[in-house]
């Protein structure tokens, strides 16, 4: 421990302090780098949820557009003759 003391106190102590500030920057950066792409990979699956919401949105529009626009009564369709689309 006197070792690691006399050491750092001598004119070698300037450069294990600069090496233990170059180690820990090193640790940071490697760690706010690992936050970030998690923060991304997050971002990138809520847009990725958001546009299949949008396109299940999208075929529940055009479903109900097809509903509308074919009714059996309308001459679209020809009617079934054993009368299949109104059994129950």
């Amino acid at each position: 421990m006197t070792a690691l003391l006399g050491a750092l106190l001598s004119d070698a102590g300037g450069y294990l302090i600069a090496a233990g500030v170059g180690i820990l920057t090193i640790i940071a950066t490697y760690l706010r780098g690992r936050a970030s792409g998690a923060q991304r990979e997050r971002d990138r699956q809520a847009a990725k949820e958001r546009d299949s919401y949008a396109k299940h949105i999208e075929d529940i529009e055009r479903a109900a557009d097809a509903g509308r626009a074919v009714r059996p009564d309308d001459g679209g369709m020809q009617s079934d003759p054993n009368n299949r689309d109104n059994a129950r």
